[in-house]
């Protein structure tokens, strides 16, 4: 059996061309990215900046509440009002209860359970304030090691925040929240349902006469 060589000789002129063509291809880009005006990576960091500010106001936890229970409204209502396995009236009061539920809640979190919270716990595990109070929730057998990272300060802060939510929220679910949905699903039946019989009865009204 003979085994032929192989050759491995390429063509040089094929090397060339492509060599021609990568330095036009390069020079034609670098002149693309010298003609493009340097306001235009300025402009591109201001708006870095602007997400950036509105990245840290909705990670706040009163915002963010906000917005959750904004998105409820829109979507969890409706949701209940067009259910077909329950009748008519049971679909109303499934939506105001719903709706009661969340603006309740909502109303509850922001104001009162996440907003107050997260600020008072900023405000009382702060290493740089000079008042009593602005390192009481701070361990003070790791003020050092919390003085000196900032990440574990703020993972501390979350942790704490949260924790104080999630007990604050155990007795404001019954002192408020239950009442309030309450009150709030009444009003919205007797407001609602009144104002359609009342239309209702003027329409009949007018077809006697």
């Amino acid at each position: 059996m003979n085994i032929q060589p192989i050759n491995n000789n390429v063509p040089m002129q094929g090397k060339q061309n492509n060599s021609a063509w990568n330095n036009l291809k390069n020079s034609v880009v670098q002149k693309i990215i010298d003609v493009v005006p340097e306001h235009t990576q300025k402009e591109s960091g201001r708006k870095l900046e602007k997400w950036n500010k509105i990245d840290n106001w909705v990670s706040k936890p009163a915002q963010n509440r906000g917005i959750m229970g904004a998105t409820a409204i829109l979507t969890q209502p409706f949701i209940d009002y067009n259910n077909s396995k329950v009748d008519q009236e049971t679909r109303k009061m499934a939506f105001f209860n719903r709706l009661a539920v969340i603006l309740a809640g909502t109303t509850v979190g922001m104001f009162i359970v996440r907003g107050p919270i997260h600020t008072l716990t900023e405000k009382m595990t702060n290493l740089k304030g000079n008042s009593k109070f602005s390192k009481a929730l701070l361990p003070k057998k790791f003020l050092k090691e919390i003085a000196e990272n900032e990440k574990f300060l703020r993972n501390y802060r979350v942790a704490l925040s949260t924790s104080l939510a999630v007990s604050t929220c155990a007795v404001t679910n019954f002192l408020l929240d239950a009442p309030l949905t309450i009150f709030l699903t009444n009003l919205f039946h007797d407001k609602l349902c009144d104002k359609k019989k009342n239309i209702a009865n003027k329409k009949m009204e007018v077809k006697n006469e």
